[in-house]
Order: structure tokens, then sequence, then C-alpha cells
């Protein structure tokens, strides 16, 4: 399994229209082959060990898992990757650039 995660940093106060923003994507991904599942994940708390509990970034992450790092790669140069990251939008609604990291799962476990 191929894991993509999209960092993306939020402006304070616009957290709702970033949220509908996403909610309103086209959904373009959920077609492509080898495309297994997307979690759109708000910012937590970050809990380090032996510690206490901090305010975190206000970084979402958009989590995309894929069957291989064959199977991203063709998303990301697809006309329909194209496509979708095209549309307008409200620029001031995030806090920075956002950045991606790219992961081969060694594990996992399902329920």
């Amino acid at each position: 399994m191929f894991i993509s995660i999209n960092h993306i940093p939020v402006r304070r106060g616009r957290e709702e229209d970033f949220e509908r923003m996403f909610r309103e994507r086209e959904r373009a991904v959920e077609d492509q082959p080898g495309f297994l599942s997307l979690d759109v994940l708000r910012p937590g708390t970050r809990m380090l060990m032996g510690g206490k509990p901090e305010q975190p970034d206000n970084e979402y992450q958009v989590l995309t898992r894929w069957e291989s790092e064959e199977a991203f790669k063709a998303w990301v140069h697809s006309d329909a990757f194209k496509r979708a990251h095209s549309r307008e939008f409200d620029a001031t609604i995030f806090d920075g650039k956002s950045y991606l990291t790219l992961h081969a799962a060694i594990e996992g476990v399902s329920a």
C-alpha cells in the first residue's frame, strides 16, 4: 500500500470555509484505478510522549491510500487530477503553502 498525506495550513477562523470547499470538491479521485480511500483530518490535540497536550498548528491533512505508488503517480499525472485541482478557490483560506509526504506502508491492520 502507498499513502500520500497532503498537509494544508488553514488560516485560523477559516476552518469552516476550508471544510466546505473540500466537501464541495470534484470527486474525481474516487474513480481512479488503484485508489483505496481518502480521509480529511481536522487538526487535533498534539500529545508528546510523557508531556502535556499541546495546541496544534492549524494544519489539516488529507490522507489518501493507494494500491501502489504507480497508481498514485498515475492519478497525479492524469487529466482528472488537473481538472480537480484547477478550480478557483479563495486563497485567503490558507496560511502558507501545503506540502506532501509520501509513504510506503510496511505493515497494515484492519478490523
